[in-house]
């Protein structure tokens, strides 16, 4: 895929039509971006800038909308330029750590909380898979998932609960994202598992070969997974080596 260069100004409207329909799951139109966001640009400027934009592929038109979305380029090119990766607040982390206290050590025990805890933070599907003595998998958060406007389509969300639920073909494929990177991140039709390219997999490594995973749509919170996939791989690394 090729990103092409973009001005400041072009960044700052991709980067507000990003964020505002991770939010809003509604297109964004050139009026909202000007109006409710101050750019220091005229709505002429910015409506050249979005159409420049929907040339070059970061966003698009959906069917039925005056407004535009982003596409799985503009998503990378945020998650590639443009994404900050702040760590989750002191609050919840003295809240999470209050949890794992009033729990056993047992790493079962531990991995289950660590899924629960995930998909609430992230509003999606989370994973755990250990490599311990002997391989597991947990999996959290599908009906928080199914929630997001992207899965109401049954055909679309059995594909993909399909695909959690099958442990075997899961491990291989977060197997082979692990080992592509260190932060893989796969957005969209980056994912060559057919059910999986409307989707976004976040991963993260801990402890001795273990992989932490969020599954949902590409409109995910790509800031907020990555600083709680982050977090939760150094606290499963400290807990469990």
């Amino acid at each position: 895929m090729i990103l092409e260069f973009l001005d400041d100004r072009k960044k700052k409207v991709l980067e507000i039509i990003i964020e505002d329909y991770i939010n809003l799951a509604e297109p964004i139109a050139s009026s909202a971006v000007v109006k409710k966001h101050h750019v220091d640009a005229s709505p002429a400027t910015i409506r050249f800038d979005m159409a420049d934009l929907e040339k070059k592929g970061y966003i698009k038109k959906p069917h039925t909308s005056a407004g535009r979305i982003p596409s799985d380029k503009g998503y990378r090119f945020f998650v590639d330029n443009l994404m900050q990766n702040p760590r989750i607040s002191q609050k919840t982390v003295k809240s999470i750590k209050e949890k794992f206290d009033s729990i056993e050590n047992l790493e079962e025990e531990i991995l289950s909380e660590t899924v629960e805890l995930l998909s609430f933070l992230c509003g999606n599907a989370s994973i755990v898979v250990s490599q311990g003595k002997r391989k597991s998998l947990h999996s959290g958060g599908i009906s928080k998932m199914l929630r997001q406007p992207e899965f109401f389509s049954s055909e679309k969300s059995c594909s993909v609960i399909e695909t959690i639920e099958n442990h075997p073909l899961l491990t291989d494929i977060l197997d082979d994202y692990t080992a592509e990177n260190d932060v893989p991140i796969h957005i969209g039709a980056e994912n060559e598992h057919k059910a999986l390219k409307e989707c976004s997999v976040i991963a993260r490594q801990f402890g001795d070969g273990g992989i932490l995973c969020v599954i949902g749509p590409t409109r995910m919170h790509y800031e907020k997974v990555s600083s709680a996939l982050d977090f939760f791989s150094r606290l499963l690394t400290e807990m469990l080596g």
